[in-house]
């Protein structure tokens, strides 16, 4: 399949993995077993941080169709490895049946963790999603939590509404070649280059291991007010 992921095959294909999580959480649910939400230990580029995730597609917004969507590593990884894509299904699929339950899990695993991360793959689901991340971090302020969002007004809004958010909440705007995070409130942000083209001098690199960063405190761990964080496009 040619490069560029939001297509009707590969769409198609994740709906049905979606549509067969939904069925069978359903049926977990009805037999009065709780559904266990998948976590990833890590990975390469994880290093040894723990994640939740959830469907490309279907959890992120609309703008992604035209940015990050037809070159999303996410949407690879789901369509080459289906026990992937199922995990993420799976995640969505009790985002969408029972989210009280869903969250519930996510703030009792950070309970045991020092470092975790929201959405490798996917984003914010909506405004309620994200103020259980908040009361995620507050609860457990011993847990550094991270995650990119593309989801700019949702996390906006909460901070005109609420203000600051948690320390220990790290939260990056995910900016694109051709978009430009909306960005009021001077969250750190990211972008991405082209093998070949130009590193503007005020970016930081990734330090391409985000359990190495972590522990350092560097990086996207760190990331301050007007910092950008420059990934290249892979």
């Amino acid at each position: 399949m040619k490069k560029g992921y939001y297509n009707e095959t590969t769409i198609a294909k994740f709906a049905d993995a979606l549509k067969n999580a939904k069925k069978l959480v359903r049926a977990i649910l009805e037999s009065g077993i709780v559904p266990q939400v998948k976590f990833s230990g890590g990975n390469t580029k994880m290093g040894l941080v723990p994640s939740v995730s959830t469907m490309p597609f279907f959890t992120c917004p609309h703008v992604c169709s035209t940015t990050c969507g037809v070159s999303c590593y996410a949407a690879k990884l789901a369509n080459l490895r289906k026990n992937v894509l199922n995990s993420y299904a799976w995640n969505t699929a009790v985002v969408m049946l029972c989210p009280e339950e869903y969250h519930a899990q996510v703030k009792a695993f950070c309970r045991g963790q020092r470092y975790f991360r929201y959405h490798v793959s996917g984003d914010i689901v909506n405004k309620d999603y994200f103020a259980h991340m908040v009361e995620n971090a507050l609860e457990n302020p011993h847990c550094e939590i991270l995650a990119f969002t593309k989801r700019f007004e949702i996390v906006n809004d909460w901070i005109s509404a609420n203000g600051a958010l948690p320390e220990n909440l790290h939260i990056l705007f995910s900016g694109w070649n051709n978009l430009k995070p909306e960005n009021p409130h001077g969250l750190p942000e990211t972008t991405v280059f082209e093998h070949d083209s130009e590193f503007c001098d005020n970016w930081k690199t990734c330090g391409g291991n985000c359990f190495n960063c972590a522990c350092r405190g560097l990086g996207c761990w760190n990331a301050k007010s007007g910092d950008i964080v420059a990934f290249k496009k892979h």
